[in-house]
């Protein structure tokens, strides 16, 4: 899978950290002090971080839904995820 994100880890948003669909604005994470816009691809990925699905399962099913090569799925959502950890916005 990927070298910075195991295939086991189980990605889950942060404590305090919720995502909400505005009307106006679409997908957002909602963290203390922080709004996050998740546009395109970047909501179906923070969608399935519910602790409860490894990486793995995460590209698997990305993968499936959308019929996109693994490893391009892996690659996005590694390095949303990534950045987003930065940010404390989610936990891996």
């Amino acid at each position: 899978m990927s070298a910075a994100i195991p295939a086991a880890a189980r990605p889950r948003l942060a404590r305090g950290v919720r995502l909400r669909e505005d009307p106006r604005r679409g997908w957002i994470l909602l963290a203390p002090e922080t709004v996050f816009a998740a546009k395109g691809s970047a909501a179906d990925i923070l969608a399935l971080c519910d602790g409860t699905r490894t990486f793995g399962d995460l590209v698997a099913t990305l993968s499936t839904r959308f019929c996109v090569a693994p490893e391009r799925v892996a690659a996005d959502a590694e390095a949303l995820l990534a950045r987003l950890r930065d940010q404390r916005l989610v936990d891996l």
